[in-house]
């Protein structure tokens, strides 16, 4: 994917950013499983910690969900992802 950084905002913040994208988009849908911390941190090219903060990040915003034993989903609440694609 190729993820590009400026230097203006948290590298963390500008992933939130890109994975709230992905959500309106389309890309990943209420309920489906997004990418693992450590193949977001390969992906992005940034240390894991960074990536884990961003997710930390969506899920106390109740965007993400976390599933101890099978990883994080994007919340299925529409009124969230309503108010996601408003905000963003």
């Amino acid at each position: 994917m190729g993820w590009k950084f400026t230097s203006d905002r948290p590298v963390y913040i500008q992933i939130e950013h890109h994975i709230k994208n992905d959500i309106i988009s389309g890309l990943y849908k209420g309920e489906q499983q997004i990418p693992s911390v450590r193949q977001l941190a390969v992906e992005a090219g940034v240390n894991p910690n960074t990536v884990q903060r961003a997710l930390s990040e969506l899920e106390s915003e109740g965007i993400l969900v976390s599933e101890t034993t099978s990883g994080r989903f994007v919340t299925s609440d529409e009124k969230i992802l309503s108010k996601l694609r408003i905000d963003e």
